[in-house]
């Protein structure tokens, strides 16, 4: 797998069709004199059952990384924005 390229990402996008999810990977890197840049790295295109599979080994593997380092911390507000429900506020 030496021909396969390593990335890193720190940005992801969802969508969904009836046949596929399409995963968006991004590369966000904050500006100080411009603004943020956002430069697509990866996508990648998966069956329903095969985005079902990666959600379960994510969570599981998730699992156990906070079992052998440390539970991993999301604030509630981007919590609460990634799950959907409503915090309140106007975007």
């Amino acid at each position: 797998m030496s021909d396969v390229p390593d990335i890193y990402t720190n940005a992801v996008s969802v969508s969904a069709s009836l046949y596929e999810i399409t995963l968006g990977f991004y590369l966000v890197t904050p500006g100080e004199e411009e603004p943020e840049q956002r430069k697509a790295v990866a996508r990648v295109r998966m069956s329903p059952q095969q985005a079902m599979a990666l959600n379960i080994l994510l969570a599981r593997h998730l699992k156990a990384y906070g079992e052998q380092f440390t539970e991993i911390f999301l604030p509630d507000e981007l919590v609460m924005r990634l799950s959907g429900e409503e915090t309140g506020e106007t975007p």
